[in-house]
């Protein structure tokens, strides 16, 4: 009799405790994985925030003393002048390409804003439709560079800053896969 009482103390969780305890942790975990993916988004706004601006400077400091911009300018011969950061190049030494975070081409493109020559473009391709409003946001608002122009793409081109999050929706429309080509103007002069 007394082993009867101790293997009825002893039993096991039922099919349905354990099912509920399953679902808890799914949810716990479901909520850790959306946490951290918001989280590394912002991490790649920031860093291509970051990249924005050293990419300005660059630009601005290889042509100090000229004051247009050569027609042929392109992201590789800034990265091939130090002015890319390297996380952003195939090849440290010898880069062939220059991609952002997204893995969509960078480039630096011959502005025209008052002469030929007098502002540069750096666009970035395949940006996703929210981190491509973030930057917008992010790179119109309070700190912004000084020489900013203008925030583009295709279809529209924003230069009243900041700018809401409906104006960067505009320049940002594209949700597919390809993701949107967003192009920041600026100054040669700061």
């Amino acid at each position: 009799m007394t082993h009867q009482r101790i293997a009825r103390q002893t039993r096991g969780f039922t099919l349905t405790e354990a099912a509920i305890v399953l679902g808890i942790v799914g949810l716990i975990l479901g909520a850790i994985w959306v946490a951290a993916a918001s989280v590394y988004a912002n991490l790649r706004v920031k860093q291509t925030s970051e990249q924005i601006l050293t990419i300005a400077q660059a630009v601005r400091a290889l042509h100090a003393t000229s004051t247009t911009i050569p027609a042929g300018i392109n992201a590789l011969d800034v990265a091939r002048a130090g002015g890319i950061p390297k996380d952003m190049l195939d090849d440290a030494l010898n880069p062939t390409t220059v991609t952002d975070v997204w893995g969509g081409a960078v480039n630096i493109l011959r502005g025209t804003q008052v002469v030929a020559g007098d502002s540069f473009g750096i666009s970035f391709a395949r940006v996703p439709q929210q981190p491509c409003v973030d930057l917008a946001v992010r790179n119109s608002g309070a700190g912004r560079d000084a020489g900013l122009l203008g925030i583009a793409n295709a279809l529209a081109y924003a230069t009243a800053f900041p700018m809401d999050v409906t104006t960067a929706v505009g320049v940002c429309p594209i949700t597919a896969v390809a993701g949107n080509t967003i192009v920041f103007t600026f100054r040669l002069r700061a």
